[in-house]
C-alpha cells in the first residue's frame, strides 16, 4: 500500500482518538447516532457510547496487506469521529444534509441515470448531483460539510440504497479532489476501494476506479 495511504490512515486514527478525548472533556456519553451505523454495517458492532467508541478505536488492527480491510477501518474511523464530536464542533463542520436532502439527492441522480459527485474541496462541478465538502460550495454544489470525515453520514444512507449499493460495491459515486492532504487521501483510498470513481492527483492513488 502506498505510503500517502499509509500516513492519511495513521492520521485518521489519531484524529479519532483526539475527538474521543474532547468528546471525554465536553461531557459528551452517547454516539450520535446510536449505534455508530458503518461500524454496524460493516463489522456488526453495536457502538453506542464514547466509552465502546474509544475501546472499540484501540481493537482496531490496520491490515496494510489487506486493502480491503484498511478501507473498511477508514470509514469506521470517520463514523467514530462524526459520531462523537457534535457536542463541540459547529454545525459547519458536521454533516449538514438531512434525510430529506439525500433523497432528494438521490431521486435527482436515479431520474437522470447520473453519478452523485462528491466534491471534496474541489469546485469542478460534473454533470448530476454535486455534494461539497470545504469552506464555501462553488455555484451548482450542495453544502455537505467543511471537513471530509462528515462524508460517513452520507455514506449511511448510501450503503442502504439500492441506486448507491449493489450489495458489494458502492456505484454511481464519482469523488473529485481537489485539495491533498494526508487524511482527504485515505479517504479517497477507502472510497475507491468500495467502488466509487476517484478523480484525483494525489500520489498513490489511481485516478479512476
Amino acid at each position: 500500500m502506498d505510503k500517502y495511504v499509509i500516513g492519511g490512515i495513521k492520521k485518521l486514527r489519531s484524529l479519532a482518538r483526539t475527538k474521543i478525548r474532547l468528546a471525554e472533556e465536553a461531557g459528551t456519553v452517547g454516539t450520535r447516532p446510536k449505534p455508530l451505523p458503518l461500524v454496524k454495517f460493516l463489522s456488526k458492532r453495536e457502538i453506542k457510547t464514547v466509552r465502546e467508541a474509544k475501546d472499540y478505536r484501540e481493537e482496531l488492527e490496520i491490515d496494510y496487506k489487506n486493502p480491503r480491510k484498511a478501507a473498511e477501518m477508514v470509514l469506521e474511523l470517520m463514523d467514530i469521529i462524526e459520531g462523537v464530536k457534535y457536542d463541540f464542533e459547529p454545525k459547519e463542520l458536521m454533516m449538514n444534509l438531512t434525510p430529506e436532502m439525500l433523497r432528494d439527492t438521490e431521486r435527482a441522480a436515479s431520474g437522470n441515470s447520473s453519478n452523485v459527485n462528491l466534491l471534496i474541496m474541489s469546485d469542478d462541478v460534473q454533470n448530476g448531483p454535486n455534494l461539497f465538502v470545504g469552506e464555501m460550495a462553488p455555484e451548482g454544489g450542495v453544502f455537505l460539510s467543511g471537513v471530509p470525515t462528515s462524508i460517513a453520514g452520507f455514506l449511511e444512507f448510501a450503503f442502504q440504497s439500492e441506486y448507491f449499493w449493489d450489495g458489494k460495491k458502492l456505484k454511481n459515486i464519482r469523488v473529485v479532489l481537489g485539495h491533498q492532504t494526508l487524511i482527504v487521501g485515505a479517504i479517497c483510498f477507502a472510497l475507491g476501494e468500495f467502488g466509487a470513481e476517484v478523480i484525483t492527483k494525489v500520489p498513490g492513488i489511481s485516478q479512476e476506479r
